[in-house]
């Protein structure tokens, strides 16, 4: 027997040669009860002697059938209808419903049929499997039921493109008003008084909460809703619950904001009452947005797990660890009328607070992005992974230490420790990110200006993570805890340099990216960056400066940083009310520009639309939900081809190729036409 070619069936025959060669051949074989899809690669006198089948019979059946003139003019047809049928084809059962895939998969069939039997029956695979025409045929259905009843839960609850908007805006105006505004006019009031003393602590206190809450937990709250789902390939839990989930979040910050200064004119019980209230809502805000998190990531049991989900999930669980702490602390501040948070739970709160849960999901965030966003190569995924267990072991080992330490003396001990863990954890992700070879992989994008925060945040981050080993160092050895002023300069420039810069780039990036167009302003963007980096800069280099070494004459432009850096966010929130507002109005005028050339920030739903022989590239390449068309008339609208290959990984210089080579086939074909 040659390939694709028998003169005569022998008992040396193998069992997908003779499938291959006439497909008709499986009614003979099913005859003899011998069901062959399990035994391909066995030749005939191995198949009849396994199921007890006599050899001289099947030999003699097989070539009566071959022989037979019938065999060559054999027809394949279907019944027309909306359910699957047992004589409608492989090719138009996949095709039309593509969940079937996974029934033929799972019997091992698949990639058989797409190459030697596209053409072939349901029941031709039915007798090959020992199974009745009926039950394949029940499978198949169910597969397709289940696909639609898929597409009618994501048409109903799907995906839409603003689900992160709202609360964009809502920090914007906590910044602008409670957070930064707040923080710059007491800023202002120490550099004018020359002292870092004067208010109290209470209001302090509720500064940094807002600024927490609001501006970072709301920001990270909505960039979750949004990117995390794509990421995942499946679409958002329950996005009516997503939404009103803003709801409780913004009334528990804003009454523990007004309980911390009425309390202040009087220790009222209605005061302390509004404080405990609103931490409740905060935790259970906090509890449904993690519950919507967590059933949008099973939603997708097929997807394996990736590094970047431990970070985001672990910055959730700091997020929601230290949310009943502050509510414990309410308490206790309540039934002990205190009116500032003790110090032994002050510092442990605020380390959680800003490395377990603001570092730790942008450290997610930048490990899925970041290579993309800078041209650089993907970092390595087990480097990734000892970061991050390093990083969750020095947090929990300097919040235990600075609870105990002064209590046991081990703890000093594990003080220090958790310090160098943090500072090795940093160094590995800075080495494990390769900056050096930013650009080594062009991506083409037409607008960068987002690089410039990252770099920036970057660099604050390795500076303030720097100062915080020396003074860990520092104080072990000495004994002396770092001054009050030196160390706001490093929860400064974590929080605002690092933490605060990188929401501006990425917002900068994703909000525009998530609504198909370009930021509303990009002169505004320049100086947003110049403000922010000027403020911080003054605001870190100042205060140690003036309080520690009485150099007096900075207090002055210490307090001037704070509106040069509430200038930046107030550029940054008109920039990003304009944007949305722009996206608006180019929906009321339905302008979409022509694409004749496909780049990272392409999107992708436009690209299918306007190049439909485009699809076929990129199910090729793996991204196969988008011949899902409800996944491609949603969340397809808001992912451009740079965010498309963090979701999947692919080449993306090579992507780009293929699909500019696709278009200008196309064209060409098009202008050859008569």
């Amino acid at each position: 027997m040659r390939e694709n070619t028998i003169v005569k069936v022998t008992k040396d025959s193998k069992v997908l040669d003779v499938l291959r060669f006439c497909p008709t051949t499986v009614k003979v074989f099913y005859t003899f009860q011998i069901y062959p899809f399990r035994d391909l690669s066995s030749d005939l006198e191995t198949v009849a002697l396994k199921d007890d089948a006599d050899l001289e019979s099947l030999l003699k059946e097989l070539n009566g059938l071959l022989a037979s003139p019938a065999v060559a003019g054999e027809a394949v047809g279907f019944v027309p209808g909306r359910k699957i049928h047992q004589n409608m084809s492989f090719r138009l059962v996949t095709t039309r419903h593509p969940a079937t895939r996974d029934v033929f998969d799972r019997y091992k069939v698949l990639k058989l049929a797409e190459e030697y039997w596209p053409d072939e029956k349901m029941s031709f695979f039915a007798m090959g499997l020992n199974l009745s025409p009926d039950k394949l045929v029940t499978e198949l259905n169910k597969a397709v039921k289940a696909e639609e009843a898929s597409q009618l839960k994501t048409s109903v609850s799907s995906q839409p493109e603003d689900i992160h908007v709202g609360f964009m805006k809502m920090s914007v105006i906590f910044a602008l008003t409670t957070g930064c505004l707040y923080g710059a006019g007491i800023l202002f009031y120490f550099g004018m008084h020359g002292t870092l003393y004067g208010v109290p602590r209470a209001i302090l206190e509720a500064h940094g909460h807002t600024q927490v809450y609001g501006w970072v937990g709301l920001f990270i709250m909505g960039i979750s809703y949004f990117a995390l789902p794509r990421f995942w390939g499946t679409s958002l839990y329950n996005v009516f619950m997503a939404r009103m989930s803003l709801v409780p979040m913004t009334i528990g910050i804003v009454l523990v904001f007004l309980s911390r200064h009425l309390l202040l004119i009087g220790d009222y019980i209605p005061f302390r009452a509004m404080s405990i209230v609103g931490s409740l809502i905060e935790v259970a805000a906090i509890c449904l947005f993690l519950y919507i998190m967590t059933n949008t990531y099973r939603s997708n049991s097929t997807r394996k797990f990736e590094v970047y989900e431990a970070y985001f999930f672990a910055g959730y669980g700091w997020f929601l660890i230290q949310a009943l702490m502050f509510v414990g602390t309410m308490t206790y501040m309540a039934y002990n009328g205190l009116n500032t948070v003790p110090p032994l739970i002050e510092q442990p709160m605020l380390h959680m607070q800003i490395m377990g849960f603001a570092c730790m999901v942008i450290l997610g965030i930048l490990t899925k992005t970041l290579p993309v966003f800078l041209g650089i190569k993907e970092p390595k995924k087990d480097v990734n992974l000892y970061v991050f267990l390093l990083l969750n072991v020095s947090i929990l080992s300097r919040v235990a230490s600075l609870f105990l330490r002064d209590t046991y003396p081990l703890f000093e001990t594990i003080f220090l420790a958790a310090g160098c863990l943090e500072g090795l954890a940093v160094l590995l992700f800075f080495y494990n990110l390769r900056l050096h070879r930013i650009g080594e992989i062009e991506s083409g994008m037409p607008r960068k200006e987002f690089r410039k925060f990252i770099k920036a945040s970057l660099f604050w981050f390795f500076l303030a993570e720097s100062a915080l080993l020396y003074f860990t160092v520092n104080e072990f050895y000495t004994g002396a805890e770092m001054s009050y002023a030196m160390f706001g300069a490093y929860r400064h420039a974590i929080f605002v340099g690092f933490i605060t810069m990188m929401i501006v780039g990425c917002a900068s990036k994703m909000i525009p990216m998530s609504l198909g167009q370009q930021l509303y302003s990009y002169r505004a963007l320049f100086w947003t960056f110049v403000l922010l980096n000027t403020g911080s800069v003054l605001r870190v280099t100042c205060q140690p400066l003036a309080a520690d070494y009485e150099m007096n004459s900075l207090f002055l432009p210490m307090g001037i940083s704070g509106f040069l850096e509430y200038g930046a966010l107030f550029l940054f929130g008109y920039n990003v009310w304009k944007t949305v507002g722009q996206r608006q109005v180019q929906e009321g005028k339905g302008t979409t520009e022509r694409i004749t050339k496909v780049t990272p920030e392409t999107n992708v739903y436009q690209l299918v639309t306007q190049h439909p022989q485009t699809l076929d590239v990129l199910v090729n390449r793996g991204f196969k939900q988008l011949k899902n068309p409800v996944l491609l008339n949603t969340v397809a609208r808001t992912v451009n081809i740079g965010t498309a290959v963090t979701i999947h990984t692919t080449d993306l210089g090579s992507l780009l190729e293929e699909l500019n080579e696709a278009i200008d086939k196309k064209n060409s074909h098009a202008q050859d036409a008569p």
